[in-house]
């Protein structure tokens, strides 16, 4: 297959995706190509030619798109060959207005090109930042606070995986926001991004990865994906530290190729060692710092940049200037210690991106383990993520336990337990409640200081606690006592109203017997209602 034929079909297959989306009851593309307007936050691209380009394309053509936006401001953004004779530059539309744009080449075909387009009003919700009043959460870049609901789906843009599209319009379903997901083909090796000779990389490899991000971005947008590159391929983090062009330019051209959508974010590798020392697991500190500075330094758009490491061994990068995002993988993590741990030595958000999984190190009681584990993390002031069935395995069959599949089919047929059942009821809860976390800080000791039975986040008019209300103390093997919860919290003085609300069915259940309570004391307080709960209480 040429790379001529790859491009025109790739173009030809982008086109037919979007104009599938739009018959299907969408309103207008978020991704445009050469067109007058773009939506806001959405993405607007431009292609150009260039007959005969000589040399590599990958490497020895350099071309920059700079774009104006309408506060005068200028970003200079990295283009991308996009096979045939066809480069390709993109904008992330991040303000309102009149753009121009305008290239810088080495080769004169590509050089000195101008245009302009108008960025019209949208709904969509942008980019993912850290909110601007609270560095440890997020938001959209629409202004609107981000409840994160993490879900790992490593193999989603792999090539090889059939059920990507059931996997994605079900975990809209089910309420997951953000999916982690890798460049791999097999868990440790990035090697299908690459032709043969990594004198280049395989454009219809990409062009695949492209398609499933474009199809979220138009029918999803408000799901976040965070790209790993590096997967769990430490021999190529290897090479990047000793500067092989082929491994280097895997984040280069992702970057150029993928920071201009407003769902994408990054993590460099995933599941790792950091250390200097030789080893099947092990990145070297410096190369992983290396990366993240060299992804900073050229990331035109602010996406939001992090890395990952294995179970128990924390994050090594809180410091960097690089880093946004301190990413954790531990277990059993229901009282929210490593979270807590985290937050006092950073001021970004924590994310607990891998604990227990459905079916790896899977827990006794999967519905409760994980509804306890999301709420624990969120009232720790950090955010939590979910795993189901083995996305790290290739998918081996419509009935495995293997690859990319949707969540609410695995349940229904039997292969999964149900336990994201209830993150449904998360935002319904901060919605009715009319509150987010921004500004609120964990106070375990106002709720005894047993964060295994009562968490605890609190501000000044503000007290949320979740009586977990296990009935035993061992997280893999507990479920949730078959009676009302109950705990003590030590109240500041005012006035409190009081609201229950039920974590398994979303509903809430007034106090109507004392509907408010006077602070300044530690009060006893008994649920409504069996298992566990939300308790709120609110000052006028």
């Amino acid at each position: 297959m040429t790379m001529d034929f790859v491009s025109k079909s790739w173009r030809t297959t982008l086109t037919a995706l979007v104009a599938w989306l739009l018959a299907s009851g969408g309103q207008a593309a978020n991704f445009v190509t050469a067109a007058p307007t773009a939506p806001l936050f959405g993405t607007w691209q431009i292609e150009l030619s260039l007959d005969r380009p000589g040399g590599n394309p990958f490497f020895d053509v350099e071309l920059h798109f700079v774009f104006t936006r309408p506060d005068g401001k200028e970003v200079k953004a990295e283009g991308f060959y996009w096979g045939g004779n066809t480069w390709a530059g993109r904008a992330y539309c991040a303000q309102r207005g009149a753009w121009k744009w305008r290239s810088v080449a080495n080769r004169p075909a590509l050089d000195g090109k101008r245009g302009a387009f108008e960025v019209t009003p949208s709904d969509l919700p942008g980019k993912l930042r850290l909110h601007s009043d609270d560095q440890r959460q997020f938001a959209s870049d629409n202004g609107k606070w981000f409840l994160h609901v993490g879900n790992t789906a490593y193999r989603y843009v792999t090539d090889t995986e059939p059920l990507w599209q059931q996997y994605i319009d079900e975990a809209a379903q089910v309420g997951f926001n953000k999916i982690r997901t890798w460049f791999c083909r097999g868990r440790h090796d990035v090697g299908a991004l690459f032709t043969s000779d990594r004198q280049g990389l395989d454009l219809a490899y990409w062009n695949e990865m492209e398609r499933r991000l474009v199809y979220a971005l138009e029918k999803y947008p408000h799901i976040q994906f965070q790209l790993i590159p590096y997967g769990e391929d430490w021999p190529e983090l290897v090479r990047y530290g000793k500067g092989d062009r082929a491994a280097l330019l895997v984040a280069r051209y992702a970057q150029a190729r993928f920071s201009a959508f407003a769902n994408v974010q990054w993590c460099i590798a995933n599941d790792s060692h950091i250390s200097p020392a030789p080893g099947r697991r092990n990145a070297a500190p410096a190369t992983i710092d290396r990366i993240g500075r060299d992804m900073r330094a050229r990331e035109p758009w602010g996406t939001l940049l992090t890395n990952h490491q294995a179970r128990t061994h924390g994050y090594s990068f809180v410091g960097a200037p690089w880093s946004d995002i301190i990413t954790l993988e531990d277990r059993d993590q229901v009282a929210g210690a490593i979270i807590l741990q985290y937050r006092e030595l950073g001021n970004h958000p924590v994310v607990l991106d891998e604990d227990r999984y459905g079916v790896y190190l899977s827990p006794q009681h999967d519905r409760y383990f994980f509804r306890r584990l999301m709420w624990a993390s969120l009232l720790s002031g950090g955010h939590a993520t979910y795993g189901g069935l083995n996305t790290f395995i290739p998918y081996d069959g419509p009935m495995s336990l293997n690859g990319i599949h949707g969540f609410a089919t695995a349940v229904r047929e039997g292969r999964l337990e149900d336990g994201a059942a209830d993150f449904v009821h998360l935002p319904r809860f901060f919605a009715e409640a009319n509150l987010t976390l921004v500004g609120l800080r964990p106070n375990d000791p106002m709720g005894g200081s047993d964060a295994h039975s009562v968490k605890v986040i609190a501000g000044p008019q503000t007290i949320i606690a979740y009586l977990q209300n296990p009935d035993a103390r061992v997280p893999a093997t507990a479920n949730v006592a078959d009676t009302p919860a109950t705990g003590r919290l030590h109240l500041p003085a005012g006035t409190w109203r009081i609201r229950w609300f039920n974590p398994r069915t979303g509903q809430w259940h007034a106090n109507a017997e004392r509907p408010a309570i006077d602070g300044g004391y530690t009060r006893e307080f008994k649920s409504p209602f069996a298992g566990d709960a939300v308790l709120l209480l609110t000052l006028p």
